[in-house]
């Protein structure tokens, strides 16, 4: 039951990107499959339908959401990379974000909302640190707790945080990632809150922390191995699962890709096993259980299929910088 609850807590969590081991470095990548050859291509289209009149996202209520909203933009943009005409979709999503108070109500909700949105603003090339006179970036700026060293409320935000801050430039403290090491449990993985038992590991926060090294940099740190090992332990010929053992999923599958992307590690296995989750409507759907399109899995399988490792970068820039060029090119 304990594991059940901490994978419904990251999958309401949704997705996010992660770049290159170095902001010299242009972002990890496994080669896409082709627009119009397969999975991708489907995958997008239907998303692009899941896309309400107004330019939102439904959540789990079926009410627009603001998570689902940024989830769906690296999606987006990830198949917009991979050769995928979804400009107009990506537009008409962020045109959302920055309409009303949509934009300050969800970075005010935590600070791994507010590395989302930074996430989804920088994919889409947007400024990171104005949308609708919000300042995302600000909140996770100063968003690390002094006692923990944990950014948010959780060690999957603190990821996010440390993935939009390698988006952006800024540097990573190093307090930020001995905490990384603090918590890794014996078996190599990380647990959804940072608990060190073993048997609360997940390869969901595990994948999630591998990337935001690699993001950070820090491709080379202690914890990566162990952690390597881990996410290992939890892939089967039909895909990885939350825990080793369990049954696999389609986004724990997606998630372990992207690490696997992330390091350069072995992909085709992961590949076909995320494929065997898909429709053919073009979504995919969670675990063999239940079999019915599920928009989460989909917004969180397209990066993956494309061969994006997070975090997810615009089109026009290479690598993360802290003035943001896109915006700036577009101001020009």
């Amino acid at each position: 039951m304990r594991h059940m609850i901490r994978l419904v807590a990251v999958l309401m969590m949704a997705l996010a990107v992660v770049l290159p081991a170095s902001a010299q470095d242009a972002t990890p990548s496994a080669s896409p499959v082709a627009a119009g050859e397969g999975g991708l291509d489907a995958a997008t289209s239907w998303l692009m339908d899941q896309q309400l009149e107004n330019g939102a996202f439904a959540g789990y209520s079926g009410d627009e959401d603001a998570g689902t909203t940024v989830d769906a933009i690296l999606a987006l943009v990830a198949a917009g990379n991979a050769g995928i005409d979804t400009a107009d979709a990506v537009d008409n999503a962020i045109a959302w974000l920055g309409s009303g108070d949509v934009a300050l109500v969800y970075e005010q909700t935590g600070v791994g909302q507010a590395a989302k949105l930074v996430l989804a603003l920088v994919a889409a090339g947007e400024n990171p640190a104005d949308i609708a006179g919000s300042n995302p970036i600000s909140i996770v700026e100063t968003g690390q707790d002094a006692e923990t060293g944990i950014y948010g409320e959780s060690l999957y935000n603190h990821t996010y945080a440390l993935l939009a801050l390698a988006a952006t430039g800024n540097d990573i403290p190093a307090s930020a990632l001995d905490i990384l090491t603090s918590t890794q449990a014996e078996n190599g993985g990380w647990a959804f809150d940072g608990a060190t038992d073993p048997a609360m590991a997940d390869s969901n926060t595990t994948a999630m922390v591998v990337q935001a090294l690699v993001a950070s940099g820090h491709a080379d740190h202690e914890t990566m191995a162990p952690a390597l090992d881990f996410l290992a332990s939890t892939v089967s010929e039909t895909g990885a699962a939350y825990a080793p053992g369990a049954e696999a999923d389609a986004n724990s599958t997606a998630l372990v890709l992207q690490a696997m992307i992330a390091t350069g590690g072995e992909t085709s296995g992961l590949e076909s096993a995320l494929a065997s989750f898909q429709l053919a409507s073009g979504a995919y759907f969670y675990q063999a259980a239940d079999t019915s399109e599920n928009l989460f899995s989909t917004v969180q399988a397209i990066p993956a299929v494309a061969g994006a490792a997070l975090p997810v970068m615009s089109s026009t820039d290479a690598t993360p910088v802290a003035l943001f060029p896109a915006f700036l090119a577009r101001a020009a």
